[in-house]
């Protein structure tokens, strides 16, 4: 069976709609529409059906698809482990999903590392939304997103950890009420910043609600990077992963605690679609990531 048919198979399986899989494709619509109206024939299936929005797999295509995507990426796996991929010369752009922390303990560091070993290399950053990030992932929009997935449920992605997390509690070093610790009493008295939900932040007010407690929050933010001068200038808390946390005890004038109550550890990790475009390329980027991490 022709390759480009089961190529053109599996992009529309996975965008769900004809002119989407074109665009994916680099072909016009009407010439995926041909390729597929072979399948069809050659299969007798229609294999696709018009749904509400886009088309919907018939049973044989559903299962097809398995087998398929994986003959499919084989076979250009092993046609890209003999291509060349110099970052050093490469103008390829990457768009990357980071959450908060990878905002502020990966992005300086990778802009640093690529401005020496890849310096023709683009790379955009997308926000992390945790209820967005798998189908940017499967369509081709993000190409890696590094972030704490333990709420996010993503069964068609591949992922890696890269370190293990906790949160603490930072508060301006002449805070009027805290001293040297923090009381769980105290914690529930004080006044909070907390980061939006759909970023995946939400363990701690899980934790806190499953004892019974609440935090009296006053402002919501979208990340943890615009905070220096909110903490600098108010009595309020901000509880944040550990890393991130370092990285203000630097540049602001605060202190640490830890949280008086138990809560679980977490994992950052790079996720990623097992798509066949690219392979080597996105393999330097995420091993690039990867070490980055093992060195802070």
């Amino acid at each position: 069976m022709d390759l480009g048919l089961i190529r053109v198979f599996v992009t529309i399986y996975e965008t769900k709609h004809i002119s989407h899989a074109a665009d994916r494709l680099n072909l016009s619509q009407p010439s995926v529409t041909y390729n597929l109206n072979r399948l069809r024939k050659q299969l007798n299936d229609q294999l696709f059906i018009r749904g509400r929005v886009g088309v919907e797999p018939t049973k044989i295509a559903r299962e097809l698809y398995p087998t398929f995507k994986k003959a499919i990426y084989n076979i250009e796996s092993a046609i890209a482990e003999v291509q060349d991929f110099n970052p050093k010369t490469s103008h390829k752009n990457f768009r990357i999903g980071l959450s908060d922390i990878g905002e502020i303990c990966l992005l300086p560091h990778l802009v640093s590392y690529l401005a020496v070993q890849a310096p023709n290399i683009k790379i955009e950053i997308e926000e992390i939304q945790s209820d967005k990030v798998e189908n940017w992932l499967i369509d081709g929009f993000l190409d890696v997103a590094v972030f704490n997935r333990q709420f996010t449920l993503m069964p068609n992605i591949e992922t890696h950890t890269l370190f293990e997390e906790r949160y603490v509690c930072l508060a301006r070093k002449d805070h009027p009420r805290l001293a040297q610790t923090l009381s769980l009493t105290q914690y529930l008295e004080e006044k909070h910043v907390a980061i939006k939900s759909s970023t995946g932040h939400i363990q701690v007010d899980k934790t806190l609600k499953e004892m019974g407690f609440y935090r009296n929050i006053v402002l919501e933010v979208p990340h943890f990077s615009v905070l220096q001068g909110v903490l600098d200038q108010s009595d309020l808390l901000v509880t944040l992963p550990s890393r991130a946390a370092q990285y203000y005890l630097k540049i602001a004038n605060v202190k640490c605690f830890e949280l008086p109550f138990k809560t679980d550890s977490f994992s950052v990790s790079q996720n990623w679609f097992k798509r066949s475009d690219d392979i080597v390329a996105r393999r330097w980027l995420m091993k690039t990531i990867q070490d980055i991490f093992e060195c802070l």
